[in-house]
């Protein structure tokens, strides 16, 4: 149903039942820094669509995958994987909430695995500006992905609810349309490469000035983490959004923050992925009240005793960052 009522923004992700937890942490992280936007949950399922039925977010609407879907996207469906198909998904998001938003100044897109700090919408531009954009910004010790995965990442995208914005999404769709392939070529990478062609194609965006919007694993050591007057800061930059990419459940009581071979600072453990756990508990826990006959699964976990020891000897060989948890709502922390 479209909405009529004038509003800035509304927000949306793309997920399915094994990573509701995350989208519900993440909407919820949303209402407490923002006051009017709206949230779509995007389901590419039909128990992620029946069991947010029984939760009804606040200032939500819930998207079954039909209604979003079009005929181009479900044959894509039948030779990509679901990661794949979910990229795929993103740009075609956004022409759904162009159509259905009417109410809407700007639509935005943000993966489910991801966390709001401070107020989105303070950031997005004036009346001249219809997409924007957030650069990778690598620290130098993931130097070796800079031209491999694009310039910027695909986690966040946002675009005005204008005829230069739908040009923007129609032109991303039909590419994504084309190809979302995981393997990197010298032009593409999954939905996220064709990001590079936008300014060029369509100067009339935005590159997100702000380090904060968009900090992830890949950026964060760029910066010193802090906290001043009850807010997170990167150097003198806030916090807005993180992206937790990396973070896996390996069981309902063990998860590895990060996987890679960086060892997470102890401010940022303390600052960014200990309130992550807190929302991502307090999800589980809402789950479970309202939704009882849910049992989350730990896609992310090892599946055998041989891939178990293979994750000690990374470990052994500085991988990874694991901490306690419950998923029965109780963070055990460190």
């Amino acid at each position: 149903m479209a909405d009529n009522i004038h509003f800035i923004s509304v927000y949306g992700t793309i997920f399915d039942a094994d990573h509701l937890p995350r989208a519900l942490a993440l909407h919820a992280s949303l209402m407490r820094v923002n006051a009017t936007a709206r949230f779509a949950f995007f389901c590419v399922d039909e128990q992620s669509a029946e069991l947010l039925i029984k939760i009804a977010p606040e200032r939500s609407i819930i998207v079954r995958h039909d209604q979003f879907s079009t005929p181009e996207l479900a044959n894509t469906r039948k030779h990509r994987s679901r990661g794949e198909y979910c990229w795929t998904c993103k740009p075609i998001a956004l022409g759904y909430l162009a159509r259905t938003m009417l109410g809407a100044d700007w639509l935005v897109y943000v993966d489910a695995d991801m966390l709001f700090f401070s107020d989105p919408d303070l950031i997005l531009p004036g009346q001249d500006r219809h997409y924007v954009l957030t650069p990778h910004r690598f620290h130098k010790a993931f130097k070796q992905y800079a031209g491999r995965v694009g310039d910027f990442n695909a986690g966040y995208a946002a675009v005005r609810r204008s005829p230069e914005g739908m040009r923007v999404i129609d032109w991303w769709s039909a590419r994504c349309i084309e190809s979302c392939s995981v393997t990197p070529t010298e032009t593409t990478f999954a939905d996220q490469k064709y990001l590079d062609q936008l300014p060029m194609l369509f100067p009339f965006g935005d590159i997100a000035p702000s380090p904060g919007l968009n900090a992830a694993p890949w950026n964060v050591e760029s910066h010193r983490v802090h906290e001043r007057d009850g807010r997170v800061y990167l150097s003198d930059y806030p916090l807005i959004l993180y992206h937790f990419q990396g973070l896996k459940m390996l069981s309902n009581r063990l998860v590895d923050l990060y996987a890679g071979n960086r060892h997470l600072s102890t401010a940022l453990r303390r600052l960014v992925y200990d309130p992550y756990l807190e929302q991502l508990a307090t999800a589980y826990q809402r789950l479970q009240q309202s939704c009882p006959e849910f049992v989350p699964r730990m896609a992310g976990g090892p599946r055998s005793m041989r891939e178990w020891v293979e994750l000690g000897i990374e470990f052994m060989r500085g991988y990874h960052n694991f901490v306690r948890y419950l998923v029965n709502g109780n963070y055990l922390g460190r």
